[in-house]
């Protein structure tokens, strides 16, 4: 038996991310044909083809749109990238000689497996699709699809010779703090940038009424 309320996040999502002059009728539809019986597994089916329908109708209507995402996501990330790798690499011998020392498992944590780098490059990627998102609120879900895109040189350049290093026949203790920071990187990273993409509260007159 279904209830009269769809998917708390399936719904939450569709009000982020759906766009287009549609979005209210459309999201009121597909409430009135959850409430006639649909399954929770039904809407969710079409909460993600409206999401992927959404993202290409804002890319192809916004193409300056576009362009400029592409180019503040690198004008936001890069210098984030250069700034926080350079305060890693400052910290990170300090950090050695007068903190870890005094425990493996946080030396292991700071250098092997570079958390307090990767956790700020986290919170670059989420505050970048946050800023997105509240510069384009109403073509969310293309924009955040063409800032996630535009990462895909920049991972594939620094993950492919670390992927290599971790088959190089390394021990696995070796190689796996390796083999995490690339999948952190390729995965990780976008998705932080989607989550700050759906947090930034949309405007007002985005918003559709139960």
């Amino acid at each position: 038996m279904t209830t009269s309320r769809p998917p708390r996040l399936a719904d939450w999502l569709l009000r982020r991310l759906a766009s287009g002059p549609k979005k209210p009728s459309l999201i009121g539809d597909l409430h009135e044909q959850f409430r006639g019986g649909r399954s929770a597994a039904w809407y969710w089916r079409q909460t993600f083809r409206v999401i992927g329908g959404s993202a290409a109708w804002d890319i192809r209507r916004h193409p300056v749109l576009a362009v400029r995402t592409l180019a503040l996501t690198y004008l936001f990330l890069a210098p984030w990238v250069y700034f926080t790798g350079n305060i890693y690499a400052f910290t990170k011998w300090w950090m050695v000689d007068h903190v870890l020392r005094r425990s493996i498992v946080l030396h292991d944590l700071w250098v092997l497996d570079q958390i307090p780098l990767l956790t700020a490059w986290c919170f670059g990627w989420a505050l970048t699709g946050w800023v997105l998102a509240k510069l384009q609120p109403d073509c969310r879900a293309g924009m955040a699809l063409v800032a996630v895109s535009a990462q895909v040189p920049w991972a594939v350049l620094y993950g492919a010779p670390i992927w290599r290093l971790a088959n190089a026949g390394l021990p696995f203790f070796s190689s796996f703090p390796v083999v995490t920071g690339v999948v952190f990187v390729m995965i990780g990273l976008p998705a932080s940038l989607v989550v700050g993409s759906l947090l930034a509260e949309p405007q007002l007159s985005a918003r559709v009424p139960d």
